[in-house]
C-alpha cells in the first residue's frame, strides 16, 4: 500500500502557543508540562500520600471541570516530579479553575514540591510558570470537545443504549 504525503498530512492539527501562558493549544485543548524539584523528603511524603491522593482524584477533578487528563511521575530517585496536563481553554482561566481543588492540590504538592507554599500563596502562579515547558509535539484526538462535551455525549450514549436495550 502506498500512501501519499497529502494523505499523511490531511488531518494535521493547527497547533499554537497558549495566548496567556506556557503550553501549546489545539482547538479547545491546552497542554502543560511541569518539571519541579522535590523537597528532601518530598518523594517519601508523596509515596505515603499517593493512595489517598489517587482516591480523591475522582472527587476533585469534576469540581475543577476543565481537566481532560492529569499525570504525575516521580523520577531521578524521587528527587523530581513531572506533571503533565491537558485541559480546556486558556492557561490563566485554567489556573483559576484548579483553585476550586486547592485543598487537594495542597495535599499533593505541600511539603513535597520545593518552593510550593500552597495554592493561595501569591507566588504560586509564577512558580508554576517558571517550571513549565511547552510540548514539542502535541496531538489530541478530540481537540474541539471540552470535558463537558465528552461527559454529555457519554450520558447521551448511555441513555440511547438503555433505550435500545429496552426495545430488544
Amino acid at each position: 500500500m502506498t500512501v501519499t504525503e497529502a494523505e499523511l498530512t490531511a488531518h494535521a492539527q493547527d497547533i499554537t502557543d497558549q495566548p496567556d501562558g506556557p503550553g501549546k493549544r489545539i482547538g479547545k485543548k491546552g497542554e502543560l508540562t511541569i518539571i519541579t524539584p522535590l523537597t528532601p523528603e518530598g518523594g517519601k511524603i508523596f509515596r505515603e500520600r499517593q493512595a489517598d491522593i489517587q482516591a480523591k482524584a475522582g472527587y476533585w477533578e469534576p469540581i475543577v471541570g476543565t481537566v481532560d487528563n492529569f499525570r504525575i511521575l516521580l523520577f531521578d530517585n524521587d528527587t523530581r516530579m513531572l506533571i503533565t496536563l491537558v485541559y480546556d481553554g486558556d492557561f490563566l482561566p485554567y489556573l483559576a479553575d484548579i483553585g476550586r481543588a486547592h485543598p487537594w492540590l495542597d495535599e499533593i504538592f505541600g511539603d513535597i514540591v520545593e518552593g510550593y507554599n500552597g495554592y493561595n500563596d501569591p507566588g504560586t502562579p509564577e512558580l508554576v510558570i517558571s517550571r513549565s515547558y511547552s510540548a514539542d509535539l502535541y496531538f489530541h484526538a478530540t481537540p474541539d470537545k471540552t470535558v463537558h462535551d465528552v461527559k454529555r455525549m457519554s450520558r447521551l450514549s448511555d441513555a440511547l443504549s438503555e433505550v435500545l436495550d429496552a426495545a430488544n
